[in-house]
């Protein structure tokens, strides 16, 4: 049974079960894709749900120490934006299986905000320290995705993991975010 811990969770969750009632009662062939950390180029490091990868990022190329909130052992499954698109594509023609249900779309492995600022200051060569500041409410310790349905009834295979995404997305940073 879902539990959201955010009005923002509560307000996917509400969009979710909407899709499922009107594909139940009036067959409106819907197919809700639950997106894990999404990241890559021109993803906007504003607002309050802007990427972490982003926001990192950003700071780093600044000059300015990352905030982690919490210890940092928190883990997130980050998703390349490239995995999305497939999803996606996947989702417009899914069979009869697949329709009113929720599936995860995410990378399927998980890794800490520590092992991620470590990787993401090695790539833009940079010896700052991260900052640490209090838990943000709310938030989940460790994430990951299972996939295993949405591999089932769309044929989903995250094909980039968070570090050939941030390899891939740090050019595109370093020339738009600094």
């Amino acid at each position: 049974p879902a539990s959201p811990l955010s009005p923002y969770a509560v307000s996917k969750h509400v969009g979710e079960q909407y899709c499922a009632v009107f594909h139940r009662i009036y067959g409106l062939p819907t197919v809700s894709l639950r997106y894990f950390n999404v990241f890559g180029p021109r993803q906007d490091p504003e607002g309050a749900y802007a990427a972490v990868i982003t926001r990192f990022v950003r700071a780093i190329l600044r000059g300015e120490r990352p905030l982690i909130h919490g210890d940092g052992e928190q883990t997130r499954d980050f998703n390349y934006v490239d995995n999305v698109v497939q999803a996606n594509l996947k989702a417009c023609t899914a069979p009869d299986a697949a329709l009113g249900e929720v599936m995860n779309i995410g990378g399927g492995k998980r890794i800490s905000l520590n092992d991620l600022t470590r990787r993401m200051l090695a790539l833009l060569g940079s010896d700052l320290e991260p900052d640490y500041g209090p838990p943000r409410p709310g938030d989940v310790r460790d994430s990951l995705a299972d996939v295993s349905k949405a591999r089932r009834l769309i044929g989903y295979e995250p094909g980039v993991d968070v570090l050939d995404g941030l390899g891939r997305a740090i050019g595109w940073y370093r020339d738009n975010l600094g």
